[in-house]
């Protein structure tokens, strides 16, 4: 048999990056363009692999948050494609949860899935789990036209936190930035507009600059706004987590304005550290956040 091995955020305390980028419209240059592509960190031989997967459990108000979320890449192959999370229970049982097709990456070589869910107490997921919950230690197992294939961490499985305890966010190698859309949104507030972007990064370096790439009006011109590294997050109650987390991987967030008749913004986002530049623009389809 193989082998095996999510956020109610309070923004507590933020520390800006060292290097402050000026808000301003500018047409976005063709170099810019150049870079935004996204990157295979699929081996030649490799048919699925981890993107990145993230756990919160926290009691707030007598009541237990729990979230988890996973994100994965595969290759684009076969006709009948089934992906799982594959994970220890906590009666030392393993048990398969599919994954949710996402979209095709822009060079449509990979496809994207996910899973993000609640299941503390009070959500419709609340029941499923209150009897048999989850261990620490899960695979990714990708089914094409019946054929199993795996990423188990090379034998020895992905582990991510107990059942109680927060790790947070977790990217795979290769993977510097990552926008956090589960948690990001856009909302009207009393004098118009406010996006809230996150963003989770590996910790490469103490100097770095994070910003967001963005437009309101499909790139005709492009806005770039700071990040701001949130060091302490709330998960509720008195629990607190702090970045770097316990994986070196921290968590970024920044604020826009955009004028009331805006309904969405597309974004990317640029991660730059010891003089290299990584970027994260959804495989090259960039992000669309919308107001709801």
């Amino acid at each position: 048999m193989k082998k095996l091995s999510a956020l109610l955020i309070l923004v507590l305390g933020m520390v800006s990056c060292k290097k402050e980028i000026t808000n301003k419209e500018v047409n976005l240059a063709s170099e810019e363009v150049a870079k935004m592509t996204s990157i295979n960190r699929l081996g030649a031989n490799e048919k699925v692999k981890l993107l990145k997967s993230k756990t919160v459990a926290t009691y707030y108000s007598s009541s237990l948050l729990k979230e988890k979320a996973f994100y994965v890449e595969v290759a684009k192959s076969g006709l009948k494609r089934q992906v799982f999370v594959y994970h220890k229970m906590s009666n030392n049982t393993w048990k398969n949860f599919p994954l949710k097709y996402l979209g095709l990456a822009a060079d449509s070589t990979k496809l994207l899935y996910g899973w993000e869910f609640n299941y503390g107490v009070g959500t419709p997921l609340a029941d499923s789990f209150a009897t048999v919950g989850f261990s620490d230690q899960f695979a990714i197992k990708y089914v094409v036209d019946g054929q199993v294939n795996w990423d188990n961490n090379n034998g020895i499985n992905y582990s991510i936190a107990n059942p109680v305890a927060t790790d947070g966010m977790f990217l795979q190698d290769g993977l510097h930035v990552s926008a956090d859309t589960y948690h990001s949104s856009f909302s009207t507030v009393a004098n118009g507009n406010r996006v809230q972007i996150f963003a989770d990064l590996r910790n490469l370096a103490f100097a770095k600059e994070v910003t967001l790439i963005y437009t309101t009006n499909n790139w005709v011109t492009v806005k770039n706004a700071p990040f701001s590294f949130a060091n302490t997050y709330a998960y509720g109650g008195s629990n607190y987590s702090v970045y770097p987390n316990v994986k070196n991987f921290e968590k970024w967030m920044v604020n826009i304005t955009p004028n009331i008749a805006t309904v969405g913004v597309k974004y990317a986002i640029r991660y730059k550290v010891n003089g290299v530049e990584y970027w994260d623009n959804n495989y090259g389809r960039n992000y669309l956040i919308k107001r709801k």
